[in-house]
Formats: structure tokens, sequence, C-alpha cells
């Protein structure tokens, strides 16, 4: 379930007023929380290029797409991380071009129709031997497609949320408390985690 903005505004002016800081503008909150999902997208991309495993909270980016034979192997549109490859009848591993270099010509080690191997650079994916011209099938982690806004129409010269030209965030709402908390940091508003949850708590009861 997508995470919903209003919500997450409402939190947001939620705390801001606790914490006597005024009100915070539809125009601050929503570049604020483009920069929070951007933040949040970015530690859980380094998260996978460190680990390689895939966090749950990065599940909504994941897609599978089957890549077209010519060499090489363009990106699809919204591509980003190389999650894993395959023909239809076996596992493509990736290399960096290092372990390429180092394998190439190795009776042992070189990629073979059999045992195919690819290697990710910036123009798309080539697939070892060039021989091999079987559809590969791509896992990846898609790009962020949408900027997220919290839109509005002034009603007696006040802003009232308008849901069907806003944009939720691309996050499932497991990650409210640290998004929300993220975009209170950017306006400016640093509340320790226990404040986080007593202030979760007095919204749920106050929603």
């Amino acid at each position: 379930m997508a995470l919903d903005i209003d919500k997450v505004y409402r939190f947001v002016q939620f705390v801001s007023n606790k914490e006597s800081r005024g009100w915070v503008s539809p125009a601050e909150f929503n570049i604020a929380a483009e920069l929070s999902q951007i933040s949040v997208y970015s530690r859980l991309e380094s998260y996978f290029l460190a680990n390689k495993k895939i966090h749950n909270d990065m599940r909504p980016f994941l897609a599978m797409e089957s890549m077209p034979n010519a060499s090489p192997r363009a990106f699809p549109t919204s591509f980003r991380q190389l999650i894993s490859a395959r023909t239809a009848t076996v596992r493509v591993p990736e290399l960096t071009q290092a372990e390429f270099d180092d394998i190439e010509f190795s009776s042992f080690l070189a990629p073979t129709a059999t045992y195919p191997k690819c290697v990710v650079r910036n123009d798309g994916i080539y697939i070892y031997p060039a021989a091999v011209t079987d559809s590969v099938i791509a896992e990846y982690i898609s790009k962020l497609s949408t900027v997220p806004t919290w839109d509005y129409t002034i009603v007696s010269s006040r802003p009232v949320y308008a849901s069907g030209t806003s944009v939720d965030f691309e996050f499932d709402d497991n990650l409210f408390f640290e998004i929300a908390t993220n975009i209170l940091m950017h306006v400016g508003i640093n509340i320790k985690d226990e404040m986080v949850t007593q202030y979760g708590t007095a919204f749920n009861k106050a929603a």
C-alpha cells in the first residue's frame, strides 16, 4: 500500500504545532517530501549495493523485463540496478569488468554458451560469449518515477487537500515514520526517536 502523502502532511503539521514551530507551507512540505523520498531510496539502494540483497522496503521498486537480443541488451526505461539475469534455461551471473577481464581467456572459467556471464556497462548489459543470442530476462531495481506532491485548492483563504491531483510516496506505508521524520528535519524540526513514537501515538488518537 503506497504511503499516503496527506497522512504524512497532517503528521508534519501536527508535530510542527506541538513543537511551536508554526505552519509548514505546502510548497515547503513538497520540497522536503521529494528530498526525503530520494534520501530513503538512496539508503536502501546503498544497502543493496553493499549486500546484493533486497531489503523489504525496496520491493515496490522490483521489476522484471525481457531484454532485446541485440548486443548490448538495452536497459529498460526504468532500470536502476541489476538484481539478476537469466535465459530460459540458465542463470547469467553478473561480473564486474575487472572480474570479466580476469577470466575472459581462462580455459576453465571463461564464459560459454552453456554457462554465460554478463557485464553491466553504461550503455547496456553485455552477455558473454557474444554468440549467445537467447532472450534474457532481467530482474532489476527501478528508478524513482514520481515526485510526491501534496496538492490543494484554496478554500476560505486556506489550502485544502486535493486528492485527485496529489501524488503519494512510492514507498509502502511502513516507512511512514522515517519519511515523516526526514521531512521534519528538512523543515528545521529535529526530534528524538522517543518523541516520534509519542507524537505518532497522539496523532493516531487525534485522527
